[in-house]
Parts: C-alpha cells; structure tokens; sequence
C-alpha cells in the first residue's frame, strides 16, 4: 500500500495498520491542506460567480426599474440561472434572491427584477 498523499506516493510498511494511509504526520497534514485549499477556491468561485450575477440584476433593475423586460437580455449577458441564495414562494410565482436583488421568471418569456 502507498501513501495517499498526492505528492509523496511512498509505500507504507507491511507491518502498518490498515486504516493507515499516510507515511507520516507531515503527508497526512500536508494532503489536508490541499483539500483546505481545494474547498476554499470552490467556494471564492462560487461567490465570485454570485457578485457578478448580482452585479448583472442590479444593472438591468437600475436601467429597466421594477418593469417586466425580456429574458433574453439577461441570457445574452451570460447570466447563470443555477445560483442563488434562496427561495421566496408568492401566489405569482417563484423569485429567487441573489444578494439584495429578487428574480421573477414571468409566462410570457419576460423577468421581472425585485430589491429587497
């Protein structure tokens, strides 16, 4: 059997216990730091990806108000429709919040932008 750390790679003795994955105290720390580090750049993008989805509806709210407009201008901005902060469930529809802004799809292809 092999060290698990993705750098060192070393073989661990015959006689070792069997839940044992690293050679050392110094591989198992160091694999931990690398999935630290993993889980801290998913989450700086994910938030990075929420700013400029916030950063795209509060443009269209500052140019269009609390009007509906087409769809089609948010998609043609790149906006992701997977992101959000959460849910709000109203008798005309779903809106979904991202930062201080709410999201609205509409029937008729249109969205309309709320502020909280």
């Amino acid at each position: 059997m092999n060290c698990k750390y993705r750098y060192c790679g070393a073989g661990l003795p015959a006689d070792t216990n069997g839940n044992r994955h690293y050679c050392d105290d110094y591989c198992s720390y160091e694999e931990r730091l690398e999935r630290e580090k993993e889980r801290y750049n998913k989450k700086k993008s994910t938030l990075s990806e929420m700013t400029r989805i916030e950063g795209l509806l509060r443009a269209c709210h500052n140019q269009y108000g609390e009007s509906p407009f087409d769809v089609n201008i948010l998609r043609s901005l790149g906006m992701n429709w997977t992101l959000y902060s959460s849910i709000l469930h109203a008798e005309f529809g779903e809106i979904r919040i991202v930062g201080s802004l709410g999201y609205i799809v509409l029937e008729n292809f249109t969205i309309l932008i709320l502020k909280f």
